[in-house]
């Protein structure tokens, strides 16, 4: 009945995850939920607002732009230019997703044939590599290993594989690590892709969340980056947002294209409402950033301290420090 590809699928992690989590509650288990990262504080009342007051306009009832609103893409170019000193041209080099899991899904659509390798961060985000098997692609995996800082290692790559390979997903600050890359690391990629003629796409949804005074860089800061690659972005993690289905691609201007191909032929764009809380600098975002940034410090070092009392330390090995955590 299905296609072929479906077979090939592996059963998505978060789905299986919830209907594991669905059997314990019903058979009245107390579920602790370490599952899907979703933040546990609300969506601040000024942004819920908005939404509200723009669903009432009838303007915002129509088809919305494919590639999203022009006032969201300019208010993501300012961002970028405020946060990482990254300059984007709102027309050409930023589109609007629907949640960043949107993009990642529907780039190798736009770069992958048949047979060419898609090169993926193993453990890393499942879709990166679901979004390589929809396009007939072939994924190998990229160890990331405590002894290389969990980075990894692109000299290890085969030759004949980086050869035949149209994408590298790279993902700092990472998920589920906590690592962080220098950015020695991100100019090794960029000169990598050079060579191999690669796509990059950076995954950079938890560049808000960080600890300790550290600012998670932009992979378009690395010279030469805007030549071979993008950046995928996400309001869900910053904003608690996550039920909204509001991110962005930005970066080189060719691929961005690709993408919009794309989407413009499967999706008809973000809803406008959801559009309006734009990346504008106020004292209200950034008190809903801090509180974010605080509260998820506060659950992992609850969930180490936890685990470090608990018999979970005579099976595993020794729990790392909190301090320094990314």
């Amino acid at each position: 009945m299905f296609a072929k590809r479906i077979d090939n699928l592996p059963p998505y992690l978060f789905a299986r995850i919830d209907e594991m989590k669905a059997k314990k509650r019903a058979e009245g288990v107390d579920v602790i939920d370490l599952g899907v990262g979703d933040p546990d504080l609300p969506t601040p009342p000024h942004i819920v607002q908005a939404l509200i007051d723009a669903a009432k306009d009838p303007d915002n009832h129509h088809y919305p732009s494919y590639l999203g609103m022009q006032s969201f893409r300019e208010a993501v170019a300012g961002w970028y230019q405020r946060r990482f000193s990254v300059d984007l041209d709102p027309s050409s080099e930023i589109i609007s997703l629907m949640g960043s899991k949107d993009g990642v899904a529907h780039i190798p659509e736009a770069l992958v044939n048949p047979g060419d390798y898609v090169l993926v961060p193993s453990p890393g985000y499942p879709v990166y590599s679901t979004g390589a098997l929809f396009s007939e692609g072939k994924v190998h995996e990229m160890p990331l290993l405590r002894e290389n800082g969990f980075l990894p290692v692109l000299d290890d790559i085969p030759s004949d594989v980086a050869r035949k390979s149209k994408l590298m997903w790279i993902n700092y600050p990472n998920n589920p690590t906590s690592a962080i890359a220098p950015p020695k690391f991100f100019d090794e990629v960029v000169e990598f892709a050079r060579e191999h003629e690669i796509v990059v796409v950076s995954d950079n949804a938890y560049s808000e969340v960080s600890f300790d005074g550290y600012k998670a860089p932009s992979f378009l800061e690395a010279d030469g980056a805007s030549e071979i690659g993008i950046e995928m972005h996400s309001l869900s993690k910053t904003y608690n947002m996550t039920g909204w289905r509001i991110g962005m691609a930005v970066g080189n201007k060719e691929i961005i294209r690709g993408l919009g191909v794309v989407k413009t032929n499967i999706d008809s764009g973000t809803f406008n409402p959801v559009s309006m809380q734009q990346l504008q600098p106020s004292p209200a975002r950034r008190t809903v950033w801090q509180k974010h940034v605080a509260s998820t410090r506060n659950a992992v070092t609850c969930w180490f301290q936890a685990c470090r009392n608990s018999d979970l330390r005579s099976r595993h090995q020794k729990l790392p420090s909190t301090s320094g955590l990314r």
